[in-house]
């Protein structure tokens, strides 16, 4: 496929065979992700793409060699045909300039020149065009054919008769441009496709596997689940897997964002295309190569470069009657100049049209924009499930934030200890870690986790009670320790002084938990346990604000806690005590009130309100990076990355209009100068070598501007 045009005619034939359901067709990746019935064979798809004058095959296995070797193939063919052609054309110039009018020598050696650039270095063209005029369709191949054919046919008939050659050399300055802007077009699209290379050369293709009681290397496809794996410093991991022994520090940042690498130990996951820098491991394979969290990935990042957004169906609309309208307004050119006497410069004219309309840069509009942003994204750790969310992100007008997890680290840690009375504080400590070591409760973790961190060895705990909404209790060392809130201790008639309970409520008025303790029926002290709010939580609700958005947080935890959290972190609105059920309705209020609105979530409870929402964000997925609920999933646990995510979705929205306005405005206003409209007025022209030139161009200043996504700042 060459052009925009080339993808309606595929499209549709796909899309004519029973039992499809929907076609997507992309140019820059030459993909049709095809929607069928069950039956469908791929062999009946095939056979209608091949009727229609391409050629199509069904990818198995595609690895990153493969799709890098197809792009460098390409890139090698066009730089070929380019130098050949600049070094015909540029003779082909200077025999035409420098030759005196009129000699019969000089137009020979032109027409020699000129064979082998037609032929040679324009045979894809007409290659491609016959194959359309065999199946009665038309494309870029057909437009190029056309005018450079034409151009060429015109050097002999003035060579037999008017012994001049000089449409030669128009015929060869078309060829050469349009195959320089060929071979520059497969160059940017290389570029474009770097990121999704870069995420594919991250496994090693092979994996050191025991077997036999030896170490074997054999191809990742091969390793089967519950093999075990050899990993040495300094080698990347091949395949998701759990440490049975070894310990080290691992490079986790194209999965996590961050930087600094994690010490791995026993039990620890290891995901692919991670390094390990020190230490060896020996892990247990948890799931096969096609399964693992890269690989997951480069599917996301490969899916929405095959979708397409709403913007391009206005240029499919376009493309489908683009051509045969561009042959309309050639014929009539050249009826118009001849009937006003002047054939000569109406062919001229004619061949200018046919080049200068070429729907290259509407085809390549939209697919190279995503291309380039669904590869930067995943650079970035925002995986794009579809092109869809990329427009939706530059028309939100809400955004609303689940909490725990997503605000918050979703973590409960303790950020404050209060002793009263005469209990030592390393005591008090032990025997409530003793007590709360014989639940699984998270404020129960936070406090476990916190002693060990002192270093303070438990006491010994038994007979524990649990009190269901107000805490628990058990016995440490003869004595009843109580842990819980105020309820528990009116249970066991335990008073607490009035600047206790103001200490109490005013924690609590900030979004911290307490846990107030008693020990043998006296108040003992408080604990108090807050979800921590991560520093970037604050910089992207500031953000989001910047990008004039009504940032709303949506929780189950109580009012109270809410608000704290809110307040703290500078949120316009909140709706607590909401349960998962409810958060679909909340967010279907919303749009019922007009708005555009993105719910981002952890993708497990939110996974119904991540799924009515316009735009779905599910944050801090970790290896889990496949939730279907979600168009746009975040590697990491940073909130940080959602307005990034959104300006990535505006910058490129921004991009695919501009780029289709260029190419629209670019085909209305230069293929009437092409026609000569200008010429009875201001005796201006666009010679049909130009029209080459600017076609060229116009489909590199697509690519181009789609490639600056790449550099563009987003922070």
């Amino acid at each position: 496929m060459h052009c925009a045009s080339c993808v309606a005619n595929v499209q549709r034939v796909i899309e004519a065979v029973p039992g499809v359901g929907s076609a997507s067709v992309n140019l820059t990746l030459r993909q049709a992700v095809v929607e069928v019935d069950p039956g469908t064979r791929a062999e009946t798809i095939i056979n209608a793409i091949t009727r229609a004058g391409y050629q199509a095959t069904v990818p198995v296995n595609e690895e990153h060699a493969s799709l890098h070797d197809r792009e460098q193939a390409e890139v090698a063919v066009w730089r070929v045909r380019m130098i050949v052609g600049f070094s015909l054309l540029v003779p082909l110039m200077l025999i035409g300039h420098l030759s005196p009018v009129g000699s019969v020598t000089a137009a020979w050696w032109q027409f020699a020149l000129a064979s082998p650039l037609q032929f040679y270095v324009g045979w894809p063209f007409w290659e491609g065009a016959w194959r359309r005029l065999k199946y009665g369709a038309a494309n870029m191949d057909t437009l190029v054919a056309l005018g450079t054919g034409t151009a060429f046919v015109a050097g002999l008939y003035h060579l037999f008769w008017h012994s001049s050659g000089m449409m030669f050399v128009d015929a060869g300055m078309i060829i050469a441009f349009i195959t320089c802007g060929k071979y520059l077009e497969a160059m940017a699209k290389g570029r474009a496709s770097a990121s999704i290379q870069k995420l594919m050369t991250l496994a090693p293709d092979v994996a050191n596997v025991e077997r036999e009681s030896q170490i074997q290397t054999i191809p990742t496809g091969q390793v089967r689940v519950d093999e075990v794996i050899l990993v040495r410093p300094g080698e990347r991991v091949p395949l998701d897997a759990t440490i049975i022994s070894g310990t080290g520090s691992v490079d986790e940042s194209w999965l996590t964002g961050e930087a600094l690498p994690i010490i791995k130990q026993a039990g620890s996951r290891l995901y692919a295309g991670t390094m390990n820098g020190e230490g060896a491991f020996k892990a247990r394979v948890t799931v096969a190569a096609d399964a693992t969290s890269l690989a997951q990935l480069i599917e996301l990042v490969r899916r929405a470069q095959e979708s397409k957004p709403q913007i391009q169906k206005l240029a499919d609309r376009v493309v489908a009657w683009f051509v045969p309208a561009v042959l309309t307004i050639a014929t009539l050119t050249l009826l118009a100049w001849g009937l006003a006497g002047d054939w000569t410069l109406g062919l001229s004219c004619t061949v200018a049209v046919l080049v200068v309309a070429c729907p290259c840069a509407l085809g390549l509009a939209t697919p190279t924009a995503v291309l380039v942003a669904s590869g930067r994204g995943a650079e970035l750790g925002i995986l794009i499930r579809d092109a869809r969310a990329l427009e939706l992100g530059g028309k939100l007008t809400t955004i609303v934030l689940d909490k725990t997890g997503t605000i918050t680290t979703g973590k409960p840690v303790v950020v404050a200890v209060d002793v009263v009375g005469e209990v030592d504080d390393s005591m008090f400590l032990a025997e409530v870690a003793a007590v709360e070591q014989l639940t699984a409760h998270p404020l129960a973790k936070a406090v476990a986790a916190y002693v060990r961190q002192q270093n303070l060895p438990p006491a010994e705990a038994d007979d524990l009670t649990n009190w269901p909404g107000e805490g628990i209790e058990a016995n440490v060392n003869g004595a009843q320790v109580a842990i819980g809130n105020e309820r528990l201790m009116a249970r066991h008639g335990i008073a607490l002084s009035d600047a206790a309970l103001s200490a109490i409520d005013h924690r609590r008025e900030n979004g911290e938990t307490a846990l107030i303790v008693a020990r043998a029926g006296v108040y003992a002290g408080t604990i108090f346990v807050a979800d921590e709010l991560p520093p970037s939580s604050y910089e992207a609700v500031e953000a989001l604000h910047e990008l004039n958005l009504r940032v709303m947080m949506l929780t189950g935890d109580k009012a109270n806690t809410a608000a704290a959290v809110a307040h703290r972190i500078g949120i316009d609105e909140t709706m607590s005590e909401v349960r998962p059920d409810e958060k679909e309705s909340a967010i279907r209020n919303l749009q019922a009130e007009g708005e555009v609105v993105a719910m981002v979530g952890d993708g497990i409870n939110d996974a119904a309100a991540l799924a009515i929402a316009d735009l779905g964000i599910a944050i801090g997925s970790g290896a889990d990076v496949a939730i279907e609920s979600a168009d746009v999933v975040l590697v990491g646990r940073d909130l940080a990355a959602v307005p990034m995510a959104l300006k990535l979705a505006r910058a490129t929205r921004r991009t695919i209009v501009q780029n289709l306005a260029w190419a629209f405005v670019y085909n209305l206003a230069l293929i009437p100068l092409a026609a000569g409209i200008l010429i009875p007025v201001l005796g201006v022209r666009v010679p049909p070598s130009l029209a080459a030139g600017a076609m060229a161009m116009s489909s590199i200043s697509v690519v181009a501007n789609s490639l600056l996504l790449r550099v563009r700042r987003l922070q």
